[in-house]
Formats: C-alpha cells, sequence, structure tokens
C-alpha cells in the first residue's frame, strides 16, 4: 500500500517548469507581487487541499505542517516515509536509502547502533537528507546545480523526496532513477505546485497530474531582484524564472561525466488538443554522439 505524502508550494515559493501549467495558471505565477486577499486565497486553497488528504490518510500515523504563503505538507509517518526540519529546511521522505554520497552506509550505521544499544546517528532517511542537503552548496553559487546532480548520482537505495528552504527560498525534489517510489506532480490553476505520492491527491491539478520523471532533480529558487519603475524609487520583488528539471543520469558514454538530458512530450487530449507535456530523461544517442 502506498502511504500517502503530498507537498503544496504557493506561487511566491515555487515556480513549476514550463509547459506543465494550465494558460489560466500561468496568467497568475507571472505576477511579481500578491495583494493581501490573493495570499489569502491561497493559505485557504492549500488548507483545503492538505485537509482533504489528511481526512483520506491513516488516522493513526497522520500529519501536517503548514509552512505559509500557500505552501504545506502532509504524511503517513512510518520508517518508509518521514519528515525531518532543521534550521528553517523541511524535508519530506518516502524509500529507503542503503548509501549515501561519500559512503555513508545507512543501513549499517543503524545496525551498528543496535548492536551496541546506542542512539542511532540518524533518527531517519529524512533527516539524512538533511545531512545530504548540506553539502549542495551555498544557493545562488554557480557550483550548486552541479554539486546537487554529482551528489544524486551517488544515492543508491529506493526514493522520492521533497526539500523546502524557507530561508533561501528553494524547493528541491527527486525521484530514484529506477522510479520505484511513487510521485507525481502538477500544478492548480491557482498557480500552485503540488508533489504527492497518490495520484487521487492531487485530482486539483490542470492539466491532471503527470508522474515526476525517474533519474530527476527539480529545482526552483527564488531570486529577490530590485527595479526602478520611473520616478517612484525603486521597487523589490522575486523573480519569476520557470524552475529546472534535470537529470543526474549519466551518460553511457565512456570518457564523459555528463548527464542525460530532459525532454518535454506533449500531451495531447482525446481531441487531439495539446495540453502541456510530460518530461522523460532522453536515452536514445543523437547523431552528434550525445544523447537527444
Amino acid at each position: 500500500m502506498v502511504l500517502h505524502m503530498l507537498a503544496v508550494f504557493g506561487r511566491e515559493t515555487a515556480h513549476p517548469p514550463t509547459l506543465i501549467e494550465s494558460e489560466e495558471a500561468l496568467k497568475k505565477t507571472h505576477q511579481p507581487v500578491l495583494a493581501d486577499e490573493e495570499r489569502q486565497a491561497e493559505e485557504d486553497l492549500c488548507a483545503k487541499l492538505v485537509d482533504a488528504v489528511f481526512n483520506a490518510a491513516k488516522p493513526s500515523s497522520r500529519q501536517k505542517m503548514m509552512l505559509g504563503k500557500g505552501s504545506g505538507m502532509l504524511w503517513e509517518a512510518s520508517p518508509y516515509c518521514s519528515y525531518a526540519v532543521r534550521d528553517g529546511v523541511h524535508v519530506l521522505f518516502t524509500g529507503e536509502v542503503s548509501e549515501w554520497p561519500g559512503g555513508v552506509n545507512a543501513v549499517s550505521a543503524a545496525h551498528d547502533a543496535f548492536v551496541r544499544n546506542v542512539p542511532p546517528l540518524e533518527e531517519n532517511d529524512a533527516h539524512w537528507l538533511l545531512d545530504f542537503y548540506s553539502t549542495f552548496g551555498k544557493p545562488s553559487s554557480d557550483s550548486t546545480t552541479g554539486r546537487a546532480l554529482e551528489c544524486m548520482a551517488q544515492i543508491k537505495g529506493s526514493y522520492a523526496f521533497v526539500v523546502y528552504d524557507s530561508v533561501h527560498h528553494r524547493v528541491l525534489a527527486a525521484r530514484d532513477p529506477d522510479g520505484s517510489q511513487p510521485l507525481y506532480w502538477g500544478c492548480t490553476d491557482a498557480g500552485q505546485l503540488l508533489f504527492g505520492s497518490v495520484p487521487e491527491d492531487l485530482e486539483g491539478c490542470n492539466p491532471t497530474a503527470a508522474p515526476f520523471p525517474a533519474g530527476t532533480l527539480f529545482a526552483s529558487e527564488r531570486h529577490t531582484v530590485a527595479y526602478s519603475p520611473g520616478d517612484y524609487g525603486w521597487v523589490i520583488v522575486d523573480d519569476d524564472f520557470p524552475g529546472l528539471l534535470m537529470s543526474f543520469l549519466r551518460t553511457a558514454k565512456e570518457g564523459e561525466a555528463c548527464f542525460r538530458n530532459v525532454k518535454a512530450i506533449p500531451r495531447v487530449t482525446s481531441k487531439g488538443v495539446v495540453c502541456g507535456a510530460v518530461y522523460k530523461v532522453a536515452s536514445v544517442p543523437d547523431i552528434n554522439g550525445g544523447v537527444c
């Protein structure tokens, strides 16, 4: 049975990549500043989405966390579905990792702690992920993305996770290369970005929620920018760049250390109308020897 895991992010928190939003959502996600009534509407919608899944989850294990700015998280706590928070960084994790970057064997560490009758190094995989996240580097640095992909390529296990860094306004999501753990994503007409382990929990998405591509890392980071609109001084707002979807699967060519590309495949309705796209990691070499 799949455990419920849901993460909802408001327009001021994360931006999806292109082509998974409806036209209605696009009109809203590119508004740099939300009015007070819009913020309250997002909060109310987030609470409605989270509460609907909360009511469907198992009462003995269901937990939720409202994060503000139209964002929230819900999960069914178990050894294979966990939540952790530290210094403003929130983590939702499903699955199990046997080895983290740097050769850290979580299974052996837990076994050794049990044998010696001492507390484990970390409580669960969500806490291990917090340690792992701290190795990505400083936000906005040129090496952050490359470091993150290198780290992701070293993880061994079956997993899906979502990270929300409220301090640096960063959202990350990833799924293991084999797609062993279920993870879906989509965007509502209100512009909120959703991730979940159960597709029925994302029924509010338009277009409908799609599987999150295996072997990829999604990253959305909001940067504060300032501009002068004329005679009224400077205005400080967040940018509205779309999030990035990157593969951490390496190319099969010997001697190359690059990662495969991610391509968008148009979604077509039964009436022949294109409605967004789904993403997939490329696997066929192109005529230039790369990956298309």
